[in-house]
């Protein structure tokens, strides 16, 4: 079978364009629109200016501004686990809540425990949360903020970075969390984040104004009076980046690079930032492990059987790390249910390749890849998603991502059912050879598999996860 890849990537490009546009998977994931990210890093860098930061030290905000929500994903099942609800519209509405005012954090609660359950099915799921106590808060900002502080490091982000992502959400006044810091022992990029942050949240809900009443009513008690001043006089750029596309904010994000030289990522950079995203993605459920790592990794078999350069290989694991990162956009209570979807329920799920495509596309030299990177749930009949791709129209590489995504989704857990051995799993993908999926692919993958190199690659994924 003749090999049609993509568009090669570029050998070099800009890392803040790379993290600008996969920081658009960690709002959905937030519960956020698209570029609250982007709006953010530029509120933060605007008051870096205005505050003299020195050029290190702006660099170091830049950075984890773009990084501030990368471990979101890791309290997502718990949120769903507590509460009963939407994960992404829990996240979305406790920015806009004083944790600090009991009765506001109280009715908040009671405000949004299951939904759309019984009366006493919501009576026990609050009975439950009191019970628990404001600790359970605590617990929800430290699994994300140590997860994100530790993928920051494993960036090669640096301390200061990793500092300001885990004190995000610490508040002048010592009742934030995780660490209950108060005053100057917070670090300075994480009171200008997370001033930014809020200020964004506010002013796209309901103007500057809005916005920046909200930095007073809050100086002293969440923020840093002196950051508060400093952002006296930011109408016009508030409003202006609020009339920024996303596009239009990629590009403002990286003309904002401190020092006026672009920190450059090359492949093996471009790797690490793949797999850092893998897991965030793979940790916003517990049924999806280390599917996206374990995914590469048969893909990878798989091609390799087939005879692709190495070339080839490096960008198909690339896309198999990202394939998933649209997930970010689907509540838990989709992700978790133990039952069948419906299908108003399968048409959000089906939605994840398009906010892949949509996500991966930002990043110049990049267009190919997303697309092909999305496509691994289209078939050959025509019948698949979110395109409905038939035959020759879908990408090779997306053809080697369909049978390595299904294999490893059949041989995992999910909530539904257990785990299917290889070869029940392989018995009920051959129902779809040449229909569904590619039988050049399929033969390779069942060559990995008896061969014992795909069962190898999923036991060095998970070991690797783990």
């Amino acid at each position: 079978m003749a090999f049609r890849p993509p568009a090669p990537t570029p050998d070099v490009v800009p890392l803040s364009g790379v993290l600008s546009a996969l920081s658009f998977a960690l709002d959905l994931t937030e519960g956020q629109p698209m570029g609250h990210t982007l709006r953010a890093c530029l509120i933060a860098m605007e008051l870096g200016e205005r505050l003299g930061l020195p050029l290190a030290q702006r660099r170091d905000l830049y950075y984890a501004a773009l990084l501030k929500d990368v471990g979101c994903s890791s309290n997502a099942a718990r949120v769903f686990s507590l509460f009963g609800a939407d994960d992404r519209a829990m996240k979305s509405a406790r920015m806009r809540v004083d944790w600090s005012q009991y009765f506001r954090a109280v009715f908040f609660g009671l405000a949004q425990a299951a939904p759309g359950a019984s009366w006493g099915e919501r009576a026990k799921r609050i009975a439950s949360l009191a019970q628990q106590g404001p600790g359970v808060a605590a617990e929800l900002v430290r699994l994300r903020c140590e997860r994100g502080s530790q993928i920051v490091l494993t960036l090669g982000m640096g301390p200061a970075a990793a500092r300001a992502v885990r004190a995000l959400d610490e508040h002048w006044d010592g009742h934030g969390h995780p660490d209950g810091l108060a005053g100057d022992a917070i670090p300075l990029e994480a009171r200008i984040l997370g001033l930014a942050q809020t200020l964004e949240v506010f002013t796209m809900r309901g103007g500057p104004q809005a916005g920046l009443q909200v930095l007073r009513e809050r100086a002293g008690r969440w923020f840093d009076p002196v950051v508060v001043d400093a952002s006296r006089g930011l109408e016009p750029n508030l409003l202006a980046w609020m009339n920024h596309d996303t596009a239009e904010l990629h590009a403002a994000v990286r003309e904002a690079e401190p020092g006026g030289a672009a920190l450059l990522a090359t492949h093996r950079t471009v790797d690490r930032v793949a797999e850092a995203f893998a897991s965030v993605v793979d940790a916003k459920s517990p049924f999806t492990g280390a599917h996206s790592l374990r995914t590469a990794q048969i893909a990878v078999s798989v091609a390799q059987t087939l005879g692709w350069d190495a070339a080839a290989i490096a960008d198909l694991r690339r896309a198999a790390l990202l394939h998933d990162l649209g997930k970010l956009a689907v509540p838990n209570r989709i992700l978790d249910k133990p039952t069948a979807l419906t299908a108003p329920e399968w048409e959000v799920m089906r939605l994840h390749a398009f906010h892949t495509e949509r996500i991966l596309g930002h990043i110049d030299g990049f267009e190919g890849f997303a697309f092909a990177a999305a496509a691994h749930h289209e078939r050959l009949d025509g019948s698949g998603y979110c395109r409905g791709l038939r035959g020759v129209q879908i990408p090779t590489l997306a053809q080697v991502l369909a049978v390595a995504d299904v294999y490893d989704a059949l041989s995992a857990e999910r909530p539904y059912r257990g785990p299917m051995a290889p070869a029940d799993a392989l018995a009920l993908m051959h129902r779809d050879r040449g229909t569904g999926l590619e039988p050049f692919m399929l033969d390779a993958l069942r060559s990995c598999t008896l061969g014992g190199c795909t069962r190898n690659a999923i036991d060095d994924a998970s070991r690797e996860a783990a």
